[in-house]
């Protein structure tokens, strides 16, 4: 069940953007996977490329030198530490401009974006914002992110 499961996400996310489509990024993809914890690095890189912010053949390390240069409330992570829901969330929500609701433009921030990607059905279980996400979750939320904003359009 669970392989069925794991090659349904990974069918999904292919379909949903074809910027995964070469060598790297399935690697990438096929770690993050089996990751129970995500990486700030792996995480960062996905959400960038799938952006089309950096190039597919990017490093986990380019990845974060990009974020830090943004001055977002995540600075100076390394690229093994584990990403929380919040952070990815907030990562989301300003890479693809995602103006969020009342809380989110009055304070926002990790806690307030993962609420607004849970309010837009994009996270479907516990909406922690300072809960670890697994790499499978980077994966599904992104992929969901990615079907809202073609339908949005």
């Amino acid at each position: 069940m669970i392989k069925i499961k794991t090659l349904f996400i990974i069918s999904f996310v292919l379909a949903s953007f074809p910027l995964i489509l070469n060598a790297q990024s399935n690697t990438v993809i096929d770690n993050l996977l089996e990751k129970d914890k995500a990486g700030f690095g792996s995480a960062s890189y996905m959400v960038f490329t799938a952006a089309g912010i950096l190039k597919d053949n990017s490093s986990f390390e380019e990845a974060l030198q990009y974020l830090n240069k943004l001055k977002w409330k995540m600075n100076n992570k390394e690229p093994g530490e584990y990403i929380t829901l919040g952070e990815y969330s907030y990562m989301l929500m300003k890479t693809f401009n995602i103006d969020g609701g009342i809380m989110y433009q009055i304070f926002p921030g990790p806690k307030y974006a993962a609420r607004e990607l849970f309010y837009l059905k994009l996270i479907d279980k516990d909406r922690d914002s300072s809960r670890y996400i697994s790499g499978e979750e980077v994966i599904r939320i992104l992929g969901r992110l990615l079907e809202w904003k073609e339908n949005k359009q």
